[in-house]
């Protein structure tokens, strides 16, 4: 006989928990701070009413802040959750009240958030993660780290404890949380980023977003701006005087001038990317622990993740050209739970191969030795793919050609000249198709694939370069593809499913991508993954 189905244990209205009550004044602030640039214009717009009253601007500032703590207290007593043996349970909404319920067996990981304004009053952000749908099923925000920790080492020991046929004991939470061990996890330091690596790694990270940020703080600002920034007529006014003496200045000068310019584009740019990279990545730390990879990161806004090996399904290491040549690489592991709205965790940032083979080996996933065969796509494939680059610029110039030949009889009145152009702009295109044929066959250089027992490797890229580790067994799914090229030239696409995406390797020989379709659903089929053994001990 069957037996029935195990049933979800219902919480008592006394058991439901609220969050931490500093939270209500954690949130209005960071309300406040998220509408800075709206309040400050509906303050600049308040200047009309009343004639510029100070009294006016002031009552209207009063009354922003007074709904943002009014919006914080009904979010705050209108949250409320509760962690059972079996789910957690979380509930929020005054008008539209949604409830979720998150058995343990689908909770990838717990990790830790603390925002810069929480961070001052002792409060973390706890995000429960599935990793389904690119989202956190369920945030509490705001509770005290002890508070934090305390429930995430609850749900962890909730999720290695007996299989969902055997569900655990009924507690109330006072008591799961009494049961856990107190202080740190015992750890080994895998990988730092030193203030002096973190500063180098700064200078890679160059980044021209602050001209981006700019112009959006100054279209928000306009008002206060003595002209319209906007109106090129004004440019034109007010920049004709610097123009006039700059071209007054000699060709020595306005060199120097130009100079100048460039330079401080470079800096701002180089500034941009080290203040960038020290908000994401101070204080980064790696460390093993018997629950598996711990990683810790940020200046402003903190964050406390562990990643359990046994859910990585990937490794990608990464590089550019220029770091490339000075051995920098990044890498990332591509796991079932998320890392900041994204599928990939960095493990490592910015390290030495010699830094990242271990954590590689540790995750049982290590870097391809000399031994491994490498394999390229096929030939016709790459052959069939330089001439499809051409073949839409060709068409292209084929449409400008004809237009060159119908036009000038429509327009009798026009000047010739318009045949010429267009004709010209026809063999630009044939031009430009002949590189893009050129950029698709050097690309192809750099594409390649192995297989192993258990791993499969695939390469991809030249100025951004990539290759991704992953292992056969774990991954979710496998499908050929084959377009009507594929099937003249005898080749496929393989379509490998991992968290977050797909891996995709072009142009496989038929025969090797149906013998890497076989083995790996061979491993899918033999083995659940996610009942693997961890193997962070």
């Amino acid at each position: 006989m069957t037996p029935p189905p195990a049933t979800l244990t219902d919480p008592a209205p006394e058991d439901w928990r609220r969050t931490d009550p500093r939270g209500i004044l954690a949130r209005a602030l960071v309300y406040l701070q998220k509408g800075f640039f709206g309040i400050l214009a509906a303050l600049v717009g308040a200047r009309s009413i009343g004639d510029g009253d100070v009294r006016v601007i002031a009552g209207i500032a009063a009354l922003i802040v007074a709904i943002n703590a009014i919006c914080a207290f009904v979010t705050w007593r209108h949250h409320r959750y509760w962690i059972g043996p079996d789910d957690i349970r979380v509930e929020h909404g005054l008008i539209g009240r949604t409830a979720r319920s998150i058995p343990y067996d689908r909770i990838q990981d717990v990790s830790l958030a603390e925002a810069p304004i929480p961070r001052l009053m002792g409060l973390v952000e706890v995000r429960f993660e599935t990793g389904a749908g690119g989202k956190d099923e369920a945030v509490l925000a705001y509770v005290t780290r002890a508070q934090g920790r305390l429930l995430r080492e609850t749900v962890r020991r909730q999720i290695d404890a007996a299989p969902a046929s055997t569900p655990a004991p009924a507690q109330d939470e006072p008591a799961l949380l009494a049961a856990v061990p107190q202080g740190e996890e015992p750890a080994r330091t895998l990988f730092v980023l030193t203030p002096r690596r973190l500063l180098l790694f700064g200078l890679f990270e160059f980044s021209l977003i602050v001209f981006v940020v700019l112009f959006g703080a100054a279209d928000q600002l306009q008002p206060f701006l003595p002209f319209d920034i906007w109106n090129p007529d004004e440019w034109r006014t007010r920049g004709s005087l610097p123009l006039g003496v700059l071209l007054g200045l000699g060709l020595a000068l306005q060199v120097a001038g130009a100079v100048l310019a460039l330079l401080t584009i470079l800096a701002l740019g180089v500034l941009t990317g080290l203040v960038r990279t020290a908000l994401r990545d101070w204080g980064f730390r790696l460390e093993q622990t018997p629950r598996g990879l711990r990683r810790r990161r940020g200046l402003l806004t903190r964050t406390d993740v562990l990643m359990p090996l046994h859910r990585v399904q990937a490794l990608r290491l990464t590089t550019r050209f220029l770091r490339h040549r000075f051995g920098w690489h990044a890498l990332e592991a591509i796991s079932l739970a998320q890392d900041e709205k994204d599928a990939s965790h960095t493990i490592i940032p910015f390290g030495q191969m010699a830094e990242i083979a271990p954590v590689a080996a540790l995750a049982g996933l290590p870097l391809p030795g000399d031994t491994v065969a490498w394999h390229r796509s096929s030939a016709r494939h790459r052959r069939d793919r330089a001439l499809l680059a051409w073949a839409r610029m060709a068409a292209v110039a084929a449409g400008l050609f004809v237009l060159a030949a119908v036009v000038p009889p429509m327009m009798p009145g026009e000047p010739p000249e318009i045949a010429v152009a267009l004709s010209v702009a026809g063999f630009v295109m044939l031009g430009v198709g002949a590189l893009l044929a050129v950029r698709q066959l050097f690309l192809s250089r750099f594409s390649r694939h192995a297989v192993t027992a258990q791993l499969l490797y695939a390469q991809e890229g030249w100025l951004r370069r990539a290759m991704t580790i992953a292992a056969l067994v774990k991954l979710q799914s496998v499908e050929l593809v084959q377009g009507p090229l594929g099937h003249r030239g005898g080749y496929a696409d393989l379509h490998l499913g991992l968290a977050g995406g797909t891996l995709t390797i072009r142009g496989v020989p038929l025969t090797r991508a149906r013998a890497i379709r076989e083995r790996a659903l061979a491993d899918m089929a033999a083995t659940d993954f996610s009942r693997l053994p961890g193997s962070g001990s």
